[in-house]
């Protein structure tokens, strides 16, 4: 193992020393990191096996704002910049990777004008597994993102996605379908 990866392997523990003391925050074994990484709030924390927190610009956000909310991050998982917001539940899968992208479950405010002031109904949100979600991007609260699906840079995702697409824009749409086949390029065959 290269001397890079066990420093950051060593300064992924170290600087989540005050997070393992939390019996609401479970990290998962051989977490990278490097000091971006910003857990609070009253609910539930857990991160898989093998997760990657080293963010080069922005720090990772992981909030929740209710004692029973959970966010669930699944084994070799990339987090660059990411903020997650949960009242309830957001689950990202495994292999996924997320960019400076912001999901949340609830909007800080109601839909409803007479209720404007309040945090709005919490919706649950799943991006299953080997999803790439670029930056700038927002999922809003209720989406599920299929698998092997790549949201692209500034989407915002409105709408549940299906597996194995591209998306992008505002509001976000399937641009094109993933191709389904093994690895390797098939053109000129």
């Amino acid at each position: 193992m290269q001397w890079r990866h066990v420093a950051a392997r060593l300064l992924g523990w170290v600087t989540t020393v005050p997070y393992r003391w939390s019996p609401n925050v479970h990290l998962g074994a051989r977490l990278l990191g490097n000091g971006r990484l910003r857990i609070s709030g009253p609910g539930r924390v857990e991160l898989g096996a093998d997760v990657n927190a080293w963010s080069h610009a922005e720090v990772n956000r992981l909030i929740t704002t209710r004692p029973e909310a959970v966010i669930r991050i699944g084994r070799h998982v990339r987090l660059n910049g990411c903020t997650i917001v949960a009242a309830e539940r957001v689950e990202v899968g495994a292999d996924c990777v997320l960019g400076s992208c912001e999901l949340r479950d609830h909007l800080p405010y109601s839909d409803s004008p007479v209720d404007r002031r309040r945090p709005g109904r919490a919706q649950p949100v799943v991006i299953e597994d080997n999803v790439w979600i670029g930056g700038q991007v927002s999922i809003l609260p209720g989406v599920r993102i299929g698998r092997d699906t790549v949201v692209g840079i500034h989407a915002v995702v409105f709408d549940d996605i299906p597996p194995g697409v591209i998306v992008g824009g505002n509001p976000a749409r399937v641009l094109r379908q993933l191709d389904s086949g093994a690895s390797g390029d098939n053109r000129g065959e």
